[in-house]
Parts: C-alpha cells; structure tokens; sequence
C-alpha cells in the first residue's frame, strides 16, 4: 500500500473522530473541519491509487515491450 493511500484513510479517520467529538460538542467549527479531513483524505487516496494504477499500466507496457523485442532478436538470430 502506498504512502499516499495509508496517508488519505488516515485523514478520513481523524475527519470522522473529529466530526464524532463535534457532535458531542455541537461546535459547528470542529464539524466542518472534520468534513474537510474526510474530503481531503479521500481525495489523497484516490491519487495514491490512480498513481500505482499508472505505475502498474506503464510497467506492463514496458515489459510488452521488452518481450516484443526479445522475440524479434530471437527471430532475427535464426
């Protein structure tokens, strides 16, 4: 799991405790800011996993690559 995805539910998480001790405190400030954790972190997150998508997509391509080029000096030493 990346940094960015642990980082993004670790937000969420202290949004929602926060909007939790808002609520016992009717303090409208604390709640929104609470609200804004739990935006932000789920923002952070879906990056984190956008990024490894990319990264795994670009790797794939890569290896495709590779294993076209492999077969091709593979053909041509024949």
């Amino acid at each position: 799991m990346s940094n960015d995805i642990l980082a993004g539910r670790w937000l969420q998480l202290r949004g929602r405790a926060k909007r939790a001790w808002a609520w016992l405190l009717a303090d409208e400030s604390l709640a929104a800011a609470g609200n804004a954790d739990v935006a932000t972190g789920a923002l952070q997150e879906s990056y984190g996993v956008a990024k490894r998508q990319a990264i795994q997509k670009v790797t794939r391509g890569i290896d495709a690559v590779a294993g076209a080029a492999k077969r091709t000096a593979r053909s041509l030493d024949r």
